[in-house]
């Protein structure tokens, strides 16, 4: 089979979305099917100077990812974009749309897939996807990994009033309803689709976010890395990935400023965060305004390297806004941490909460309360067997549940009916 990816994201882009698009390909490719990427320019996270810019550096260039164990690889095919090189709504548009045109350009005159499988957000990636399946005629399928525009109004981006908002609203719904399968990676979200009559509920269906469980696994010695990361003797808390606005760093530093007034312990904790995002900058002024000790901001890693960081942490931490779509999701980066076998201290609802809750993988706290998050982190630090003991359940579940080898092979499978609907037809 042929599998046309379009996805705006793939490394060097970091993000659950790049993460995403870089495995399912190489999985399928692993299956020995015929896979193509179609993606943008590297550039997000780009543009230091603060200035918008057209990057044409890279576009039409084409590449091979080797297979995850031996495969026949991925083809990756890279299109022009305008770059975000500032975080103003105008540079975001600009990149997506951008990235929309070109990509619907660029898909028309690749070879024939049998199934197109069209990654958001952003929006215009879906839009792309079905242009090109129908003048190709082949299925497309939408992979939606964050609900447009619900998302965005839940967690302030805009106003469900505005002209952005109803823009998306139609567009979305004219995908779900143009949409071979629309594949969601929670059944929070799916319930949320069907409920609003956007979606045939014969039509959507979950497939998880996952973990490459062989590159997240426990650490034997995570001695070097501490040392490299300057962790020391200190009982760390980290944060770790993109701090973007669906998290609540506020809360995280409140708590740190609670134990910080805390003699007996503060100057054995130490908060970290590693990664970057838009939400960082405010997290770091926010950081300096409070006075709080015992906090430090570190750029991001290498993908391959988040293992060892998760290693070297003693309890890792998920702080997620008060929002109807977070308590839809269920942060990779939390599969992750579980599968790393380490406590994890998460204020969350929903699935998310839930997941962690039953697993009995690390202690749930509410959103927003600093001081349930302190106390937490207290226990956890008192207790050390205890967190070994939530570290080895969450690892547990994830190989039961939530191996990337598992999801992929799910959406594969429905890949393959689309595939032989189209023919039967």
């Amino acid at each position: 089979m042929n599998i046309l990816y379009i996805s705006q994201y793939f490394p060097p882009e970091i993000g659950a979305g790049a993460v995403r698009a870089r495995e399912f390909s190489r999985r399928w490719a692993d299956a020995g099917h015929r896979v193509t990427v179609l993606t943008g320019v590297p550039n997000y996270n780009y543009g230091a100077d603060g200035a918008a810019r057209a990057n044409v550096d890279g576009a039409g260039a084409e590449s091979d990812v080797d297979g995850a164990s031996g495969g026949d690889g991925v083809d990756v095919a890279r299109t022009w974009l305008w770059s975000v090189g500032d975080r103003r709504r105008r540079s975001r548009i600009l990149s997506y749309s951008s990235f929309g045109v070109s990509s619907a350009l660029r898909g028309l005159a690749m070879a024939r897939p049998d199934v197109i499988f069209a990654s958001s957000p952003p929006l215009p990636v879906g839009l792309a996807g079905w242009w090109i399946g129908s003048l190709k005629r082949r299925p497309f399928v939408f992979d939606v990994r964050d609900l447009w525009p619900e998302s965005l109004i839940d967690l302030g981006a805009a106003r469900r009033d505005s002209r952005l908002a109803k823009t998306l609203d139609a567009a979305a719904s004219f995908l779900y309803r143009r949409a071979a399968r629309v594949v969601v990676t929670s059944d929070a979200s799916r319930d949320a689709l069907i409920r609003s009559g956007k979606a045939r509920a014969d039509k959507v269906i979950t497939v998880t976010n996952g973990v490459e469980t062989d590159m997240f696994a426990p650490v034997a010695s995570a001695s070097d890395e501490r040392r490299a990361l300057g962790f020391e003797d200190a009982f760390t808390v980290s944060f770790i990935g993109t701090i973007g606005m669906a998290h609540d760093v506020d809360a995280v530093l409140r708590a740190a400023a609670r134990i910080s007034q805390d003699a007996a312990i503060s100057r054995r904790v130490k908060f970290v965060f590693v990664g970057e995002g838009p939400g960082k900058a405010r997290a770091v002024d926010a950081a300096k305004r409070m006075a709080v000790g015992g906090v430090e901001f570190l750029p991001a890693v290498p993908r391959e390297r988040v293992p060892s960081v998760i290693g070297a942490s003693d309890v890792c931490i998920v702080s997620l806004k008060k929002a109807a779509v977070n308590a839809e999701i269920i942060p990779v980066r939390l599969l992750e941490f579980m599968a790393g076998g380490k406590p994890t201290v998460a204020a969350a609802s929903g699935q998310a909460a839930r997941l962690l809750a039953e697993s009995g993988g690390g202690l749930v706290v509410p959103q927003g309360d600093d001081a349930a998050m302190a106390s937490a982190i207290r226990s956890l630090m008192n207790d050390p067997a205890s967190g070994e003991r939530m570290g080895a359940n969450g690892r547990r579940l994830i190989l039961e549940r939530f191996t990337r080898a598992r999801t992929a092979a799910d959406c594969l499978a429905m890949l393959e009916e689309c595939a032989r609907a189209r023919r039967r037809g």
